[in-house]
């Protein structure tokens, strides 16, 4: 009995030493969330005092091991560019839907655009509001809210042009927030949450590959967006090292890393088949400007 009350002892003082030890660092460099960090301590207390309870020989490897998880790759300075950086391409990636809803406004039609780019785009920022809330991770909350405006802004402009019913795709995405804010009340809501989010984050970076069939059957790219899926691109490279690297955390780097791939897809599709000829000057001139055609006279303004 008095070895394991010794042993419980000097668990106990080594338990408090490596988590202050832990906390410290995570509060010098951006590290991954502290709530992440904190359930993996507590996970491994437990199986402490559980080889406690067995009379087994206990050491600190558990903690030793949670630490390892989460410490960062890159520090200092790097660190504080790659925190930085993810969100800066990702406000480039939300108002990179600017232009293509300018398109829909002047032809007055959605055409060949697909509505699952701006659908995910709200969907995706909502379910990673809610993970950045319950991560307390403010790189991840903050450029998701505003993701979730410019979202709410461009599926309005498609809705209003397009002529078919949006009821499925409001259906679908409300069904996803719903879920997710019921997960997040959950104990492992976190990793619900989470795994929601990758799943969405892989969906609104590959969401211009809806018209991949249509661009190889028309040897064309004038369906294809450029501007979403460069910005898609370098989105998701940044917040691929920024998860890898900086915070951790595989619900940021997995999907990106996957979403990372659609993107050079998509950009390979330009490097195959070019750009979409721009309209020539002839089309372009206002009906005023051009030269009538022999016997036929000249509109009059």
């Amino acid at each position: 009995e008095n070895l394991v009350e010794v042993s419980k002892m000097k668990s106990r003082v080594l338990s408090s030493r490596l988590f202050s030890r832990v906390r410290n660092k995570l509060s010098s460099t951006m590290r991954m969330p502290a709530l992440r960090m904190q359930n993996m301590l507590e996970v491994a207390r437990k199986e402490d005092h559980k080889a406690i309870s067995e009379k087994r020989d206990t050491s600190p490897v558990p903690y030793v091991a949670a630490a390892a998880a989460a410490a960062p790759i890159v520090t200092g300075f790097p660190a504080q560019v790659l925190a930085v950086t993810p969100p800066l391409f990702y406000f480039y990636l939300q108002t990179s839907g600017i232009a293509t809803c300018n398109k829909i406004k002047e032809s007055g039609t959605t055409g060949d655009f697909s509505p699952a780019q701006f659908v995910s785009l709200y969907t995706n920022g909502t379910v990673w509001v809610i993970y950045g809330a319950l991560a307390q991770d403010m790189t991840v909350l903050i450029p998701n809210a505003t993701a979730v405006g410019f979202g709410l802004y461009y599926t309005s402009v498609f809705a209003k042009y397009h002529p078919e019913s949006m009821m499925k795709w409001y259906a679908g995405s409300a069904a996803i927030i719903a879920g997710s804010a019921a997960a997040a009340t959950l104990p492992n809501g976190l990793d619900i949450v989470g795994w929601t989010g990758c799943v969405m984050a892989v969906i609104l970076l590959s969401s211009p590959l809806a018209v991949v069939g249509k661009v190889i059957k028309d040897k064309s790219t004038a369906a294809l967006p450029f501007g979403p899926s460069l910005a898609g691109f370098l989105n998701a490279s940044t917040w691929a090292a920024y998860g890898s690297l900086v915070a951790m955390d595989p619900y940021i780097y997995a999907p990106n890393g996957l979403g990372m791939a659609a993107c050079a897809i998509q950009l390979s599709l330009f490097g195959i088949y070019g750009f979409p000829p721009a309209a020539s000057a002839e089309e372009a001139k206002p009906v005023e400007d051009l030269e009538p055609a022999d016997g036929e006279e000249k509109p009059k303004a």
